[in-house]
């Protein structure tokens, strides 16, 4: 019985130290999420109660301001990831103000009213003006006209789906019907508006103004993966649907851009086809699917290996494979997926890497460089390759870190509800 004891002893002498270390870079980690949900309900103005939406840019370190054309832009991806990281804080109250206001832009547009959200909207405290909820633009003293962006103003089908997942958080949180009516609306149009007749999967959405706007042929991984993940969603919440069969298309599409031999995913199709776009990679293309799609979660020692080998630089991971520095948007991704696929020892740099990065108002910056290149267009008739990431405080980046921070999986209805667990840093 003693040398039973003093072996126990000496087994919890050796294994303190890890747990100590673990426990360390936990707490950590949740420093971190606070300090920057911190500086996430910082930004919000207006009443306590009002609906709103961040912008998506500050200006780095209170230098020279934005570009008109992000000066009061907040985009629909970014808000939902602030929304899914206030909730994950346990700021309640400040994250529903963002839901309220994606309940707003889909009851309030201008012009549509068939489920759609736009990519972005005015940044600031929802006062929606007589032709509803407000969008971006700015007034150009050049042309003497007011001025709107058409990828602004347009409806990816990632960035709508990923309002959808906002929602469907913020109705795991608070069981209000508001927010499950306004994710099947979503799905409903993405369904019925971008799916490809002729063969599995979901275009890329719409550019441009209304009440034509162009369509885009091609189609994206990431933008399938988020319909996957919100039909998902969706049929564990709402079984009158039929979310799994809409699903399934997306799926199907996704096993379609499997690269088996390379070990990775391609980052979607060329135009009218399911031919894979083999030129070019996406960080986001490679990461999400290892924790958004149950199936997928097999492939990703293959996959981080070829992540690893061609998005990989020192201290975080590229948008590209042209490695040209560190996107630290994907790098969060990449510090959630490795703790969520059991290898949380390779998060560890990442988070250091992050932790870094904070401005003075504590948002992540989105690129540790001045700018960074992403290999896309912003729009059909751009320049290739002009859509580039700078050196701003970035609030889709500093959703990502508090998710990677916290271990939430946005993809998941696991992480989102509030009744189960208790908050980190709750509102103040």
């Amino acid at each position: 019985m003693v040398l039973r004891t003093l072996m126990i002893a000496a087994v919890l002498a050796i294994a303190a130290p890890a747990f100590s270390t673990a426990a360390m870079a936990e707490a950590k980690r949740a420093e971190l999420a606070c300090t920057l949900c911190d500086g996430l309900a910082a930004l919000m103005t207006g009443e306590p109660e009002q609906a709103f939406v961040f912008r998506s840019f500050e200006p780095a370190n209170g230098g020279s301001k934005l570009h008109p054309a992000l000066d009061n832009t907040g985009f629909t991806y970014d808000n939902a990831l602030a929304m899914m990281a206030l909730y994950g804080c346990g700021r309640a109250r400040e994250a529903k103000r963002v839901a309220d206001a994606l309940v707003l832009a889909l009851e309030t547009d201008r012009h549509y009213h068939d489920g759609r959200l736009r990519n972005a909207y005015r940044s600031g405290p929802v006062i929606p003006g007589k032709d509803g909820m407000l969008l971006p633009g700015y007034w150009s003293t050049q042309s003497n006209s007011w001025i709107e962006d058409g990828y602004q103003v347009g409806s990816a089908t990632g960035s709508t789906a990923w309002g959808a997942l906002a929602l469907l958080a913020a109705y795991s949180e608070t069981n209000q019907p508001a927010y499950l009516d306004g994710a099947r609306k979503i799905m409903d149009f993405i369904h019925r508006s971008t799916a490809d007749p002729k063969n599995p999967g979901y275009f890329g959405g719409f550019f441009g103004h209304e009440p034509t706007p162009d369509r885009m042929a091609w189609k994206s991984t990431e933008h399938n993966l988020d319909i996957y993940a919100a039909d998902h969603w969706l049929a564990t919440v709402d079984e009158a649907g039929d979310w799994e069969h809409d699903g399934e298309s997306a799926k199907d599409f996704l096993d379609a851009m499997w690269n088996k031999a390379e070990g990775r995913f391609y980052i979607g199709s060329i135009p009218d086809s399911n031919a894979p776009n083999v030129n070019m990679s996406g960080l986001d293309a490679e990461l999400w699917p290892l924790i958004a799609v149950k199936d997928f979660a097999a492939k990703a020692p293959q996959v981080l290996e070829w992540t690893e080998a061609n998005h990989g630089v020192p201290g975080g991971f590229d948008f590209n494979s042209d490695r040209d520095g560190i996107w630290l948007e994907g790098t969060a991704q990449a510090a959630l997926v490795y703790q969520k696929v059991g290898d949380a020892q390779k998060a560890e740099p990442l988070f250091q890497t992050i932790s870094a990065q904070i401005s003075p108002e504590k948002l992540i910056y989105a690129t540790v460089d001045e700018q960074l290149t992403t290999g896309l267009q912003v729009g059909p008739n751009s320049e290739p390759g002009d859509f580039k990431y700078y050196r701003l405080p970035h609030v889709g980046a500093t959703g990502w870190a508090v998710l990677a921070a916290l271990g939430i999986n946005p993809f998941s209805a696991d992480s989102f509800a509030a009744k189960n667990e208790e908050k980190p840093c709750p509102q103040k």
